[in-house]
């Protein structure tokens, strides 16, 4: 008698887990560099804006629908400060201190765009960079690219294009670090 008043309870709450959809993506890159100390003894300020006219990292569009918009876990620029911050610590650059170097990264877009249908979706993924560094007067502007894209039967998986998301931007800050002209320019 018990277990009868049990189940609708516990079908209920199985339902209602299912219908709970995240509303955020976690962004975690992490960037590989080599252990070559690139920056030993060199001092810096580092900077991140995010230039995006939107905060959302995911959009996931339907026909006839509202697209479904996920943001970062945190700001997107902190992360990417963060991740920068640790593996050019890493490489030796001091970033506190006195300095006439600047280090400027602009992002310039961050997006996961899905058009899901009713039995595939097609994702694309963009993110671009701008690093500006001033140092002594002078400037040096690069900038960093990154496309993807995957496709699939029925719905995208979020921890898929999550993970994907994260790969890409790890890869694009480990361009960033080491980076022959922007090593020489600090330098």
């Amino acid at each position: 008698m018990k277990n009868s008043k049990l189940i609708p309870l516990a079908i209920a709450f199985l339902i209602s887990a299912c219908t709970n959809k995240p509303t955020q993506i976690i962004v975690a890159p992490e960037p590989y560099v080599s252990s070559k100390a690139a920056f030993l003894g060199l001092n810096a300020r580092l900077n991140v804006t995010d230039m995006r006219s939107g905060s959302h990292i995911l959009q996931i569009m339907r026909a006839d629908k509202a697209a479904e918009l996920f943001s970062a876990q945190s700001d997107l620029s902190t992360i990417i400060h963060q991740g920068l911050e640790s593996e050019l610590k890493k490489q030796g650059l001091n970033l506190s201190g006195q300095t006439n170097n600047q280090i400027e990264v602009f992002v310039d877009n961050a997006i996961i765009s899905v058009q899901q249908e009713l039995v595939k979706y097609q994702a694309n993924n963009h993110i671009t960079m701008r690093v500006q560094v001033t140092s002594n007067e002078q400037t040096l502007t690069r900038t960093f690219n990154s496309k993807g894209s995957s496709n699939g039967p029925l719905q995208a998986d979020i921890a898929v294009l999550e993970r994907d998301f994260n790969q890409q931007l790890a890869n694009l800050l480990s361009q960033i670090i080491t980076d022959k002209e922007i090593q020489q320019f600090i330098k």
